[in-house]
């Protein structure tokens, strides 16, 4: 059975596909057109991030090379061994434990010395500290429970008149193993 459909339905029938069709190409758009403008938000945003992450990268890398050069500077005065550095933070804990202050400061890197067969690590350090003259003198007891194998050269010690703080020079070598 065919079924036989007159003008005006086939012109109605044509017409709503083509209305379903307009419709859902305008519903397509408009969704398209809300994904570019979220992509458009998007897009500005990251401009914006990228604009603001470049000036602090210049910022980071002027500071970056700043703090280098001053670690280059530092280099001479304080070695960049590992055991350089906890030696210098015994030190200071040892001074702030004594309750005295490290006024000065000079350490020189590692010279190798040999001793009974057995190879050490010799470094030389130059302090000066100020405080009480009983917390000097307790500090120096501190630097050998600090620093077993260390040994105190001639120690300086200078007071004031009328009492106050004193300070005390006094050249250190601690011994290390050497790391083989």
């Amino acid at each position: 059975m065919k079924l036989k459909l007159s003008r005006t339905t086939l012109w109605i029938l044509t017409i709503a596909i083509l209305v379903a069709l307009l419709l859902s190409a305008g519903i397509v758009y408009a969704r398209q057109q809300a994904r570019h403008n979220e992509l458009s938000q998007d897009l500005a945003q990251a401009q914006e991030n990228f604009a603001r992450y470049t000036r602090e990268k210049e910022d980071l890398e002027g500071r970056l090379s700043q703090a280098q050069a001053a670690l280059s500077r530092q280099k001479d005065q304080f070695p960049a061994s590992a055991e350089a550095l906890e030696i210098q933070q015994d030190l200071l804990a040892a001074a702030d434990f004594g309750q005295v202050t490290i006024t000065t400061l000079s350490f020189s890197g590692p010279t190798a010395a040999a001793s009974g067969g057995q190879t050490y690590q010799v470094y030389s350090v130059g302090l000066t500290v100020a405080g009480e003259v009983e917390a000097l003198l307790h500090f120096i007891q501190m630097l050998g429970y600090w620093f077993p194998s260390a040994t105190i050269g001639s120690v300086s010690l200078t007071t004031p008149d009328g009492g106050g703080v004193a300070s005390m020079t006094l050249p250190l070598s601690i011994y290390t193993l050497e790391a083989k």
